[in-house]
């Protein structure tokens, strides 16, 4: 950058630390935290812990699936499915950035799912953009839950 772009570029950075507040590391390893937690929710078939995990007015548009809007469709979806299968899921994160009480998570996936019955292996993968807003509480939930196929993820898992 050249020096006549440096001090807009600064005056930016500081600007945005004043109104939305410094990125903390707490910050950026409970939002990975919040990913750990619905991994482990989703692998164990727990629809409670699940749900406990998304705002009331979530958002959550899968691939090939019709979007769900709230909690009672993204319970509606999930739910029947929960326990049926062994699961496998591995995230690689690519990007986390807070701005405020509004976080984004950026990743990398794949799912494996072999049916609990003998049924056949069910494999997924992509990339995932989730957006996190903190509640009354706190807590980092998401709002928003993207997954799309992409070219540049598939199998073997690394």
């Amino acid at each position: 950058m050249n020096r006549s772009g440096f001090a807009p570029a600064l005056a930016v950075s500081l600007f945005l630390m004043l109104v939305m507040g410094p990125v903390r590391a707490d910050d950026v390893a409970a939002i990975r935290a919040a990913a750990d937690d619905w991994i482990a929710a989703f692998k164990s078939g727990d629809i409670d812990a699940l749900m406990s995990l998304y705002m009331p007015d979530a958002f959550v548009a899968l691939h090939g699936q019709p979007a769900l809007r709230g909690i009672d469709e993204v319970r509606a979806y999930f739910a029947p499915k929960m326990g049926t299968a062994e699961v496998e899921f591995l995230l690689e994160y690519e990007q986390i950035e807070v701005h405020g009480g509004v976080a984004h998570l950026v990743s990398k996936y794949w799912y494996t799912g072999t049916p609990k019955d003998g049924g056949e292996t069910y494999r997924d993968a992509g990339r995932s953009a989730l957006i996190y807003k903190r509640d009354g509480d706190g807590r980092w939930k998401i709002y928003l839950d993207i997954d799309q196929a992409t070219p540049d993820v598939s199998f073997p898992a690394p």
